[in-house]
């Protein structure tokens, strides 16, 4: 046998079966499919930002006072629950209030300024048509007041609670619903997010004004 034949067989019977483990039939532990499923249906983290538009809305029928702009901001943990659904826990900082001529001012001009801490509790869908992909979501959502402020038409501006004013109620319990669309990356997923929060509990004593909120978001889950 020449030696250029002996050489040949000896490099194929040293050559190391692990590149024949790596394309085995059926193996799809490495491949990149496998390895974007695995990221997405692992828990994460994620911070959003956006602009809300408010209302007061009074008495039974809900008609709505005139409405202020503010902004929500915040972060949420994410737990999937497979590919499409997933819990999503919530704390964020909102603004809301509304402006009316009302009874509780003496008939004068008054705008109402709230700021909360809110922990919405959302269970959101997602459908599968590839990396940009539709949403919804919905749940309920319990709000602290931190902040409230009255200002009148003369420009003066009340904390709430003081002796001439109604005391603003400490929590409030909303709904909120939503949809929009997200887009997956390689390590991380961006959304653009629709939502209508509906309080359900008046702020005042023996007033009937509850706070709806609109929201346009964006968010990043890392």
């Amino acid at each position: 046998m020449r030696p250029s034949g002996l050489i040949l067989i000896l490099g194929v019977l040293a050559a190391p079966p692990a590149s024949a483990q790596e394309v085995a039939p059926g193996d799809t532990a490495s491949t990149p499919e496998s390895r974007a499923a695995a990221w997405y249906t692992r828990p994460a983290v994620g911070v959003q930002v956006g602009y809300s538009r408010t209302d007061l809305a009074v008495g039974e029928g809900g008609n709505l006072l005139t409405s202020r702009q503010g902004a929500i901001t915040g972060a949420y943990l994410h737990f999937p629950l497979g590919d499409a659904l997933a819990i999503r826990p919530e704390l964020l900082f909102s603004l809301k209030g509304g402006s009316t001529v009302s009874a509780i001012a003496g008939g004068d001009s008054i705008d109402i300024e709230l700021a909360y801490i809110e922990l919405p509790v959302l269970l959101r869908a997602s459908f599968p048509t590839g990396s940009v992909r539709p949403v919804l979501f919905a749940g309920p959502a319990l709000a602290i007041e931190i902040g409230c402020d009255f200002s009148f038409a003369d420009a003066v501006r009340s904390t709430c609670g003081q002796a001439t004013l109604p005391a603003v109620r400490s929590w409030d319990f909303g709904l909120v619903g939503g949809g929009g669309v997200e887009k997956r990356l390689r390590r991380a997923t961006i959304a653009l997010e629709a939502r209508y929060t509906v309080g359900t509990r008046s702020i005042l004593e023996g007033v009937k004004l509850t706070n709806r909120a609109f929201g346009l978001l964006l968010a990043v889950t890392f």
